[in-house]
């Protein structure tokens, strides 16, 4: 659990942001964006699938045309 409690003089916005601070350095929420769906593993065919395309395209734009 995240919380902030106000310095002596501080006010509201400055809480507010260091609240937000604290809670986007602590990734609750990709964390929770990650568990809220679930996500089937991908297969080890299309993996390798992927990765060959990808490289055709990096020596695509690694080729000089001059």
């Amino acid at each position: 659990m995240i919380y902030a409690t106000r310095n002596d003089g501080e006010s509201n916005e400055k809480l507010l942001l260091r609240y937000k601070k604290l809670f986007f350095q602590s990734r609750l929420v990709t964390k929770l964006k990650k568990e809220r769906y679930n996500i089937k593993q991908v297969k080890k065919r299309k993996k390798r699938e992927q990765a060959i395309v990808r490289s055709h395209y990096r020596d695509l734009n690694s080729k000089v045309y001059f």
